[in-house]
């Protein structure tokens, strides 16, 4: 293979890996949605069923979840250190 063949799979690779923009929007706007939905109904709700408490809990507790790992900072353990 000559160098030129090597840029051609090399640029192949990189189009087959992009990430689907759009479907991240998606799903990051309807965490948010429905992580302020679920604070809404969790803080206004005056219903007597323990049902539908806990299943607005659990909605909370999941986009909150979510959320929080879509946006953790990725470490891979690969710290340079200056010191050394």
């Amino acid at each position: 293979m000559t160098d030129n063949d090597f840029r051609i799979e090399d640029r192949k690779e990189r189009e087959a890996r992009r990430p689907n923009y759009p479907l991240r929007r998606v799903k990051f706007l309807l965490a948010v949605v429905g992580l302020v939905a679920s604070v809404t109904l969790m803080l206004t709700w005056h219903g007597g069923s323990l049902v539908g408490a806990l299943v607005v809990e659990g909605v909370y507790l999941a986009t909150a979840l979510w959320l929080v790992v879509r946006f953790a900072s990725r470490d891979d353990g690969m710290e340079e250190d200056s010191d050394a």
